[in-house]
């Protein structure tokens, strides 16, 4: 039996964006980079995936899976810890580059933390942070050329969460060089309660 219905448009970044926000329009992404946005309603046609337990199950499954930047802005590692809303962003790690990316980034932390100490009693060198740092430190998350080639070079795939909440509780955009991973993984959480939905215009999604 389905209990509730995931609706997913899918397309090309060149298509993707006409229709999307100015957050998702910025992306310095290729003409052909894989993006979606999936949203669900109950069987009662109510909108989010908080709506049903499967629903609100099958984003816990995904949260568990990513590192993630939590309500405090904070870059956080895939964890079992239920949270009550979707965090902002999502980076499913690929072949462990995503990782590495974050150790570089601790590092550089604890280097500038040693930094400001040594810079009171003598001249010392100003670490360089890397390119996450830098994404991670944007006051709104803003992604630049640089840092969209990591994310796709490091992650399977990367979800925004839309914040504006016209989509429902949960609805998410996500990209990739290719979302089949990403598919694959979702299909697989979501389980056969899911009724999926592939449409071919966003103005056909559920919308508050």
């Amino acid at each position: 039996m389905k209990n509730y219905k995931i609706i997913c448009y899918r397309a090309r970044f060149d298509d993707f964006k006409k229709t999307s926000s100015s957050r998702i329009r910025s992306i310095p992404a290729e003409i052909n980079d894989d993006f979606a946005l999936l949203a669900s309603v109950d069987q009662n046609g109510l909108i989010g995936f908080d709506r049903s337990k499967e629903g609100a199950a099958a984003i816990k499954s995904l949260v568990d899976n990513c590192y993630y930047i939590d309500i405090n802005g904070k870059l956080q590692p895939p964890s079992s810890k239920k949270l009550h809303y979707m965090p902002f962003f999502l980076f499913r790690d690929k072949d462990g580059e995503f990782e590495r990316a974050v150790s570089e980034h601790r590092r550089y932390e604890i280097d500038f933390k040693k930094y400001e100490i040594l810079s009171r009693h003598r001249r010392v060198e100003k670490p360089t942070p890397p390119t996450l740092t830098i994404f991670l430190q944007s006051d709104d998350f803003s992604i630049s050329q640089e840092a969209y080639n990591l994310l796709k070079n490091a992650c399977r795939y990367v979800a925004i969460t839309k914040i504006s909440g016209e989509y429902g509780h949960g609805a998410f955009d996500v990209f990739s060089s290719d979302l089949n991973c990403f598919f694959d993984e979702f299909y697989s959480v979501a389980g056969e309660s899911a009724e999926w939905i592939m449409i071919d215009n966003p103005s056909q999604l559920p919308i508050h």
